[in-house]
């Protein structure tokens, strides 16, 4: 049975993104990545905002606690960066039943792929890591840049 890649959202920026009210992400980009890795995605709708107490981090920690198909994670921009947050709130055992870590469209001096690397917590999963995509992509194409391999 393949499992679940929990996918989180960028925050809520209507000045810069009006086209993602509920978060940024380009959602069939990232879902159709999640089947790169015999994953079903599911979007979690809630807002990027970050910190370790961030409705995402508190929201995607219950989603993880309660479902025991989820295998992965995924996050864009600021879902990326509560991806840190939530892989540090879980168990060692927790943390081993993820088989992918994606973290896209973060700034490496606030969260460099050494901070998510599995051997740091003990853990096996794979880490797919990459800052914004290449220009003339912006950052609002990070999931459309790794689902095409343009990284």
């Amino acid at each position: 049975m393949p499992g679940t890649m929990l996918i989180l959202r960028g925050i809520t920026n209507t000045k810069y993104w009006p086209k993602y009210p509920r978060g940024a992400l380009d959602e069939q980009s990232a879902l159709k990545y999640a089947t790169k890795w015999n994953c079903t995605g599911r979007v979690l709708d809630v807002s990027g905002e970050t910190g370790d107490h961030s409705p995402q981090t508190q929201r995607a920690l219950h989603e993880f606690l309660t479902d025991p198909t989820i295998s992965a994670l995924y996050g864009f921009s600021g879902g990326g960066y509560n991806v840190y947050h939530i892989l540090n709130r879980l168990t060692h055992a927790q943390r081993n039943q993820l088989d992918v870590v994606v973290v896209i469209g973060v700034k490496t001096e606030l969260l460099s792929e050494d901070k998510l690397n599995a051997n740091k917590f003990n853990a096996h999963w794979t880490l797919v890591y990459h800052n914004d995509p290449p220009k003339p992509m912006t950052h609002i194409d990070g999931p459309r840049a790794l689902l095409e391999g343009r990284y």
